[in-house]
């Protein structure tokens, strides 16, 4: 599988930080920080939260604009007016400063809808934070989504039917109810995508319904909607900087941060199949300390290091996850130390509890090796999320009718 690629105008529009003095930057549902951020139309008591801190002491001007994509994360034919209900361009005006930590920080939340701003349209959003102390710029992109929920989905989990896929990857099938709906030319108005545990690096789609029977389309392709299983997230617990949490070798306190060690870990491309609770990718800021607010949570960097006798020739390796925004950062690459046999990097990371893996990449092509440090087992337990768009001859917008997430825990 490949990575979207990378380049710098952002030409899928892809969740982006641009400025390296932003960091833990969360968008979910208030209430539910590791949530997929995701919202129903009509919803009244619902709310998406962004939540990102700047580094250093002082207040930074942001302001925000909300965009409506199309089902391929394009700019959706409409104008500004016709999805939003107030202000196109709206200010950050909740923030807090870190309090009693090493590394000084100012905090950010924004909460949409608002009274200020509100949405109009289902479908895929764009959240773009711009810096406008100095000169108006560009720091931060985030990805949401406003569903609809009028149609009703039915998935169905199973092996692949390619046999050197049964033991290593999740194949997807569904169908869609549209009843109540007249949909005229379903293979092209109706479109579907699959993300593997919220992320859109590695999403399948879009594609039309495979057969379609009276109100019911039906996806039911063969090796199509197919992801490699993976393993159970590898992860480290950063909630106390008193004691070592799990996998966590060392702390040290510097003047502005904490320097931790996580333990080193080895490949499990060949291992047994071992099940442990996750978060799928995902990290959550918070400590252990009774009272503390997300204000108190403080930094380190973390250093990562995974055994091997000898370098890769010709792929690199990188830590990925959530915390790397989902991407391959320069801060995430490692670099290889002869001296200690392993791949090592450090990251500045704040308080909390991390999952994380590690992807080995070819240097040319960028296609990540499937098997690389980690290994795919059938078993692994993955949550799948289904979204439906539906555009009408004549219509401007893609809709999502449906949205419903799957976990392979319940099969």
């Amino acid at each position: 599988m490949a990575l979207f690629a990378q380049s710098a105008d952002n030409p899928y529009n892809e969740l982006r930080n641009y400025d390296d003095n932003i960091r833990a930057v969360q968008l979910y549902l208030r209430g539910a920080p590791m949530t997929f951020p995701m919202v129903a139309l009509d919803a009244t008591d619902a709310s998406l939260v962004l939540s990102f801190d700047h580094l250093g002491t002082e207040v930074r001007n942001y302001v925000y604009s909300i965009h409506l994509c199309d089902a391929n994360w394009q700019p959706a034919d409409l104008d500004d007016n016709q999805y939003i209900d107030g202000f196109t361009e709206d200010r950050v005006t909740e923030f807090y400063n870190s309090f009693n930590t090493l590394k000084q920080y100012v905090h950010y939340n924004l909460y949409l809808p608002n009274s200020n701003v509100r949405w109009t349209k289902s479908g895929n959003y764009l959240l773009k934070v711009y810096d406008v102390t100095e000169d108006k710029e560009l720091v931060l992109v985030r990805r949401f989504m406003v569903v609809e929920q009028v149609w009703s989905v039915a998935t169905d989990f199973t092996r692949p039917v390619m046999v050197d896929k049964m033991n290593t990857h999740h194949e997807i099938d569904f169908t869609v109810s549209v009843k109540g709906t007249r949909v005229s030319y379903p293979q092209r108005e109706v479109q579907a995508y699959v993300l593997q545990n919220g992320r859109w690096d590695t999403a399948i789609g879009p594609f039309p319904p495979y057969v379609v029977r009276q109100d019911q389309l039906v996806f039911d392709y063969q090796d199509k909607i197919v992801f490699p299983a993976g393993k159970e997230w590898r992860f480290f617990d950063l909630r106390s900087f008193m004691y070592r949490g799990e996998f966590v070798r060392s702390i040290q306190s510097r003047a502005d941060h904490f320097e931790v060690t996580l333990q080193t870990d080895e490949s499990r491309a060949y291992s047994p199949y071992v099940y442990r609770g996750d978060l799928n990718g995902r990290f959550s800021i918070e400590t252990n300390t009774p009272g503390d607010t997300i204000e108190n949570c403080d930094y380190a960097k973390v250093l990562f290091s995974i055994k091997r006798n000898a370098p890769f020739e010709d792929e690199d390796v990188y830590v990925f996850g959530e915390l790397s925004d989902w991407q391959l950062k320069p801060e995430f690459k490692m670099t290889y130390e002869e001296s200690v046999g392993a791949y090592v990097c450090e990251a500045f990371l704040k308080q909390g509890y991390y999952n994380y893996q590690y992807l080995v990449v070819d240097r040319q092509t960028g296609r990540v090796d499937e098997e690389g440090l980690e290994g795919n087992w059938y078993e692994t337990a993955n949550q799948y999320y289904i979204f439906i768009y539906y555009r009408p001859f004549g219509q401007r917008y893609d809709r999502i009718m449906a949205a419903v997430v799957m976990d392979t825990r319940q099969r």
